[in-house]
């Protein structure tokens, strides 16, 4: 998840993060000797919670501020994002552990990362996917990553809860495009990726944790849409699907096809995961992806439902779907050309059939990730939250889930789904199969 943009905020935004004492300034020290030529020491060091409450479930995020004394005598400012797995013993840190976040995030930015800008400044271009990594620590205790802090070069947030408009998704396909293609030149010229990006969320070692949360979650889930003014609603809630089908069906969708054109997806295409400069005008200077914690090797139809469905401003989530798909195919054409991608490029044609197939992907992103991406900042918005169960976490799914933010995105979202048939395929032990 992308940090809060307060630079010099001196008030923790997230008061109820305990920020782990090892963070401290002789941890720093090796940093700034390596990054600041000239320094000499720490005058002061400050550490503030990264992300505001549901803004990060995953791990500890941490902005580092520093005034630093130069060798000429003079002072200076500077500041980093920290990240680190979360504290264990509790449910949150071993689901997040048995994910595989952090070991898929240091292989992006300490080797994937680079290689794929590097295919582009072969080619005649400087492009840039990520902030620049500067530390990256593994210990048997824990993953951490030490990043530039971007909001210090006037990259921001789009505000989750509105989404981009026209103008920010079209950047935001650009990039993901960009992406995609530099992964699929990479994996041709050098063979798969680490068997880590076959793996996702959903995997049979988090069955009973994610069937467990559905059962947790259906009930509240039903009573909360009952409430939605949803035309038909009782007909959607019949297409509800039974927990070990909703598993199984997750489960399909990530079986990857080899003979089919595959990316290495981005995999947390949302609105936090995403900043921008700006000119003095609003005008978009740059884009970039932050949190690589859950790349896997697949269909880029993942990235592109999972992107449109969080994160596109409600007024053209449905309006401009098809639309989204074909400035995304256009761009990605010329990077895979540029790039020299020495196999069939998918067509047009092909990739709308590739999201059909694969559309399962929309109803699973809006019953999952979007609920939490459009929850206003809530102090009780945590990973360990979300997993509990009983009517404590019952009564906190449904909160959830009657959020006018959420109510009015499902109100597209399900008619848009079952007009496509989506929700006609979830069925048990489901295999996908060609899209008619």
């Amino acid at each position: 998840m992308a940090p809060n943009n307060t630079d010099n905020d001196p008030i923790n935004p997230n008061q109820y993060l305990q920020i782990p004492k090892w963070i401290n300034e002789d941890y720093f020290i090796p940093i700034l000797e390596k990054d600041i030529p000239d320094f000499v020491r720490i005058v002061n060091f400050t550490t503030i919670a990264a992300t505001a409450p549901g803004e990060n479930y995953t791990s500890i995020m941490v902005r580092v501020i520093m005034e630093i004394e130069l060798k000429d005598g003079s002072n200076t400012q500077s500041s980093y994002i920290l990240k680190t797995c979360l504290e264990g013993g509790n449910q949150g840190a071993e689901l997040v552990s048995n994910m595989n976040l952090f070991p898929k995030e240091k292989l992006m930015y300490q080797t994937l990362l680079p290689q794929f800008v590097k295919l582009y400044k072969q080619a005649g271009v400087e492009i840039k996917l990520s902030a620049n990594c500067l530390h990256v620590e593994e210990t048997p205790e824990r993953i951490t990553l030490v990043l530039e802090d971007l909001s210090r070069k006037k990259f921001m947030n789009v505000n989750r809860l509105k989404g981009f408009d026209m103008e920010h998704m079209r950047c935001v396909l650009h990039k993901l495009a960009e992406l995609h293609a530099a992964s699929a030149v990479y994996y041709h010229l050098n063979g798969p990726y680490d068997e880590i990006y076959s793996s996702t969320f959903f995997n049979e070692s988090n069955r009973p944790i994610f069937e467990g949360m559905a059962e947790s979650r259906k009930q509240a889930y039903f009573r909360a849409m009952r409430e939605w003014d949803l035309e038909n609603v009782e007909y959607y809630i019949a297409k509800y699907p039974d927990n070990d089908d909703y598993f199984d069906a997750a489960l399909s969708l990530n079986e990857t096809d080899p003979n089919e054109f595959n990316v290495l997806n981005h995999g947390d295409t949302w609105a936090n995961n995403i900043m921008f400069r700006h000119d003095n005008e609003g005008n978009i200077e740059q884009t970039i992806f932050v949190d690589y914690q859950v790349g896997r090797w697949g269909t880029p139809a993942q990235d592109l439902w999972y992107l449109i469905v969080t994160s596109a401003s409600l007024d053209i989530k449905i309006k401009e779907f098809d639309n989204f798909i074909r400035i995304y195919h256009k761009h990605l054409v010329k990077c895979l050309n540029l790039l020299k991608y020495q196999k069939p490029i998918i067509t047009l044609r092909e990739l709308h059939i590739m999201m059909l197939k694969y559309g399962l992907w929309g109803p699973l992103t809006a019953g999952g990730v979007m609920v939490a991406v459009l929850l206003p900042s809530d102090k009780d918005a945590n990973m360990e939250t979300m997993l509990k169960t009983g009517p404590e976490g019952e009564e906190f799914k449904y909160k959830t889930f009657i959020n006018p933010y959420y109510v009015k995105a499902m109100s597209q979202l399900y008619p848009f789904f079952d007009n496509k048939g989506i929700l006609d395929i979830i069925k048990k032990k489901i295999k996908i199969d060609s899209a008619n």
